[in-house]
């Protein structure tokens, strides 16, 4: 199935400030329980979000860099918390017992699915918020604050596009990051770091000196697109904060939320089902008016 370009589809549609609401309200979301069922399937619902507006291979792309460090910080959790049952197994190394409990594993794999999934969140968000519509939605508040948030939005994108071109200008001089020993290339990364470090100082001097001569912030800015509201936009918003609030009542009931690691001994409580069901929702909801907009323009 060939996928749609993203300016057609209708998430990319809505009003910047609606999908700036939507994306607050997943953040949010997503921190309201802690509960590994509930966790699994908010990475299910934004897999198949990032999918869609993504394409498969970035996004496989980029859960092999998350999946390294969900694998760390299952890790180091597990290293960490040894005193909660059941133990699954122990070992010793230099005459230190290390216990590996099933509280510490699954918990451990609850925090690592947050952390990648909000990278999941922010990888959506950069496709469908770029730099013009961010800015859009946070000039009427304060122009500065709205630069600070593209500049941190699109902070590691940036990094790494310089990196990458960075490295392929080194390989003329015989420098390759990719080539030689461990030890050959660390330091030869850290020589293109050292390099994309002092760019990014002078650049973001420069920048500073000339957004201040040209009086940036000072009144109000003006954009040379302008965003309409649509029934659309109003529909989807209201939506989004219907599931948004029901979200927030089942988390002051205590549902899919534990207070101690030691609660961690299974995949599924029994209160789970509404904190699933409400995440759940929120998540695949740009994909539901997605197909009722195609089917109504067909």
């Amino acid at each position: 199935m060939q996928q749609l370009p993203i300016r057609m589809t209708f998430f990319y549609q809505l009003h910047p400030v609606v999908s700036a609401v939507y994306f607050v309200e997943v953040v949010v979301g997503l921190l309201l329980f802690n509960h590994v069922s509930v966790a699994v399937v908010g990475f299910a619902g934004l897999l198949a979000v990032s999918g869609f507006y993504m394409g498969w291979r970035p996004v496989f792309k980029q859960l092999k860099w998350n999946g390294l460090l969900f694998l760390t910080i299952v890790f180091f959790n597990c290293l960490l918390n040894q005193k909660f049952a059941p133990t699954l197994g122990q070992f010793s190394v230099f005459g230190l017992t290390f216990r590996a409990s099933l509280p510490a594993l699954i918990y451990g794999a609850v925090m690592g699915l947050m952390l990648v999934e909000m990278l999941m969140v922010f990888g959506i968000l950069n496709v469908i918020l770029p730099a013009n519509r961010l800015v859009y939605v946070f000039s009427p508040m304060t122009p500065k604050l709205g630069l600070l948030a593209v500049m941190s939005v699109h902070l590691v994108k940036t990094f790494n596009h310089q990196f990458h071109e960075l490295a392929m200008l080194q390989k003329t001089r015989n420098l390759n990051v990719e080539a030689g020993s461990i030890g050959v290339r660390i330091r030869n990364a850290g020589k293109l770091l050292q390099i994309l470090l002092e760019d990014s100082l002078a650049s973001g001097m420069e920048s500073a000196r000339l957004m201040d001569a040209r009086g940036f912030g000072a009144t109000k800015r003006s954009h040379y697109q302008t965003y309409r509201w649509h029934a659309t936009d109003w529909m989807f918003l209201g939506c989004s904060l219907v599931v948004f609030i029901g979200m927030i009542v089942v988390r002051s009931s205590q549902f899919g939320w534990s207070k101690s690691v030691a609660d961690f001994t299974g995949f599924w409580a029994t209160d789970d089902f509404l904190a699933a069901v409400s995440l759940g929702m929120l998540l695949i909801g740009p994909l539901v008016f997605e197909g009722a907009y195609r089917a109504c323009r067909n």
